[in-house]
């Protein structure tokens, strides 16, 4: 099916826009991978410092617990138990109690240091409220952090605490700071953007900043229990309902802890969204305008070019009567006018000059039918006469009844179509009454049997299997061969003759495929012309006659025609 002028403009239409959305919708993807790839940098860049921060202010706090179990004070304070006086050692005590307030004040973070003798169940430290308890002591991991809960001075407290060995035998040593630090980095971290940050770690209550959001904090915990979780990594999440956020969380080497933080994509992503409803709503806007020109455009250009196709059709298919009434208020009303005018002139023609055709053809035909009669039957009857004087009857009853049958289907004149295979019996006859005529050459027909009910029209083949022999055979003194042969391919029939008579000059051979062509005169053969005229005239396209050289050495004709409408 043919596509219309309007449909062709729509198809345009279409093959601009999309073209423009694909890329759009391309480019703004491309905008949000570039947008989430640089927050996943940054987040991640951030993250790692802050992580980083924390890490350094824990293991200095570790650090400053294990410079003050080395000091010489506490040295002398065990080494001075039981052996020197009771204020000497209380002097000494103070004296670490001194030096463990310095430590600790060199830190930014709020922390405390405690000695525990075992073996005298001592405790030395800056926590006053801190016992010493030896189930608590021996239950706990020496070297790891540990998050508890504690009462200090009956205020409840949740505490990271780590407790170590030192140099001196039965003395452990303890640092611990209260979650208030972690609090504050977070809040520091936060800096009032649209991004809530806290510590996780599995199975714990997640640690934020004191403006932090709950709820939020709460589900993304949630979702990071149902996640296998590496040293760093990120994924998206819907929470609160309907909100996006992106989670990017980084382990922390020294607390064991996962520092995340959780952004909501919305924030980034307004603006490009924005932007895209705008172009997408503007696409829409240019869409219904479009469809609007092309509607004027079908109602004052496709409308009436259909009209004028549907005259066309009407005319090809023979109505010449046919005319355009409605005529459109534009510049397609002279084309009505004129196609009128034509089909009016068409028709006058069409009753003057088609029957008169039609009479000349079916004139040119009869000419042909009665040109190959006359010197072929005196050949014949002279044949009948010479064998019946040789008293060889079987010759005379074969030619009679070859001949028979020749002339029977050479007079009729009810049709002047047939089909493939009663024109080769035609020529079987007229080849059979040849060679018992001339008795010095052979012929064969191969022809497809699929192609023998093909229709076609009459007397189209005997012209040229008569020219084979008068100027192939006749024209040779050795023993002739002629072949006929058929094929079909890609819905073009053929049917060759080929002999092997003197060969033929090249300037000849063009020549006469040339003079098939030309108009006919007297100098031009009626035979081949009139073939060839008739098969253009009936089928068309590429359907004539080809001349050329045989690979037998002689003369070679093909007779082309297509498979197509037919007129008769």
């Amino acid at each position: 099916m043919k596509i219309t002028t309007f449909g062709k403009v729509t198809v345009l239409i279409l093959c601009l826009l999309i073209p423009i959305i694909l890329l759009y919708g391309y480019s703004n993807q491309v905008s949000i991978d570039a947008v989430r790839d640089t927050i996943e940098d940054q987040n991640r860049s951030r993250l790692g410092f802050s992580v980083n921060q924390m890490d350094m202010m824990v293991d200095q706090l570790v650090k400053h617990s294990v410079t003050a179990s080395r000091d010489y004070s506490i040295r002398e304070y065990l080494e001075g138990r039981g052996r020197d006086d009771p204020g000497m050692q209380l002097q000494r005590q103070s004296r670490i109690v001194d030096m463990m307030n310095m430590q600790t004040t060199t830190s930014a973070w709020s922390n405390q240091i405690i000695f525990y003798l075992r073996d005298s169940r001592e405790v030395v430290s800056t926590d006053y409220s801190a016992k010493y308890n030896e189930e608590v002591i021996s239950n706990r991991r020496l070297g790891e952090w540990s998050h508890e809960n504690a009462l200090t001075f009956g205020i409840k407290e949740n505490l990271f605490t780590r407790m170590q060995e030192t140099d001196h035998a039965n003395l452990l040593v303890e640092v611990r700071f209260n979650d208030v630090n972690l609090k504050n980095m977070l809040v520091s971290l936060k800096q009032q953007e649209a991004r809530e940050p806290f510590l996780y770690f599995p199975g714990e209550e997640p640690i934020m900043g004191f403006d932090g959001d709950f709820a939020t904090v709460k589900q993304t915990a949630a979702e990071l229990e149902g996640q296998i979780l590496q040293s760093e990594g990120s994924f998206n999440v819907t929470l609160n309902g309907n909100g996006k956020y992106i989670v990017h969380y980084v382990r922390s080497a020294s607390l064991g802890w996962y520092l995340v933080d959780v952004v909501p994509l919305e924030s980034y992503f307004s603006p490009i969204h924005k932007s895209r409803n705008l172009f997408y709503s503007s696409v829409v806007l240019l869409m219904a305008l479009s469809v609007l020109a092309a509607l004027l455009l079908y109602r004052n250009v496709q409308r009436p070019i259909s009209l004028l196709l549907r005259g066309v059709r009407h005319m090809k298919d023979g109505e010449f009567s046919y005319r355009l009434t409605k005529k459109p208020s534009n510049e397609f009303d002279f084309l009505f006018t004129s196609f009128n005018e034509m089909a009016q002139q068409i028709q006058e023609l069409i009753d003057k000059v088609y029957k008169e055709t039609l009479r000349s053809k079916e004139a040119t035909l009869k000419q042909l039918q009665s040109q190959i009669n006359p010197h072929f039957l005196y050949n014949c009857l002279f044949y009948i006469k010479s064998m019946a004087n040789l008293g060889d009857k079987q010759a005379v009853v074969d030619m009679a009844l070859n001949l028979g049958e020749y002339y029977r289907y050479t007079t009729r004149q009810e049709s002047t179509m047939t089909t493939l295979g009663e024109e080769l019996k035609l020529i079987e006859n007229y080849l059979n009454i040849q060679s018992a005529r001339l008795q010095r050459f052979q012929f064969e027909i191969e022809v497809p049997e699929p192609m023998r009910a093909l229709e076609i029209p009459r007397l189209l083949l005997q012209p040229l299997v008569e020219n084979a022999v008068i100027h192939g055979v006749e024209s040779s003194v050795r023993s002739g061969i002629i072949l006929v042969s058929g094929d079909q391919a890609n819905g073009v029939n053929r049917i060759v003759v080929d002999d092997n008579g003197p060969e033929i000059e090249d300037e000849k051979l063009v020549k006469l495929q040339s003079d098939m062509s030309a108009p006919m005169d007297e100098h031009i053969g009626t035979g081949l012309w009139n073939i060839h005229q008739r098969l253009i005239y009936m089928y068309g396209g590429k359907s004539g006659l080809v001349l050329g050289k045989s690979p037998l050495g002689g003369f070679r004709v093909e007779l082309i025609w297509e498979d197509r409408g037919k007129e008769t």
